[in-house]
């Protein structure tokens, strides 16, 4: 059987050949840049993981939620810096392609 090209349809398009926009691009690299904020969030989220963990069941072992603590340290400073990317790239991205700018402060 001879080997013919392959042509995607519209599920494999999107499964497999996913192409980023402007944005993601732009988010995934400034993510890159200051992958750091994310380490120091996972240091300052233990508070916000211990009260997130403490009602759930099921965990037979200190090292089960221990695990547990440490993986839902890790979401919250993921969260973080995304919030914080998008707070830094998508006002110039809206400038750019959509012509918006922020409105002026009407206080002195």
């Amino acid at each position: 059987m001879p080997e013919s090209e392959f042509i995607p349809n519209e599920l494999h398009k999107a499964l497999l050949l996913h192409e980023q926009t402007e944005l993601e691009k732009r988010l995934i690299e400034w993510t890159r840049e200051n992958w750091a904020q994310a380490a120091r969030g996972m240091v300052y989220a233990r508070q916000e993981a211990e009260k997130t963990v403490s009602g759930v069941g099921g965990v037979r072992s200190d090292e089960g939620k221990l695990v547990l603590e440490v993986a839902t340290r890790a979401a919250i400073a993921e969260r973080e810096l995304m919030a914080r990317a998008i707070a830094a790239v998508l006002p110039q991205w809206l400038e750019d392609n959509y012509d918006l700018r922020p409105k002026k402060d009407p206080t002195p």
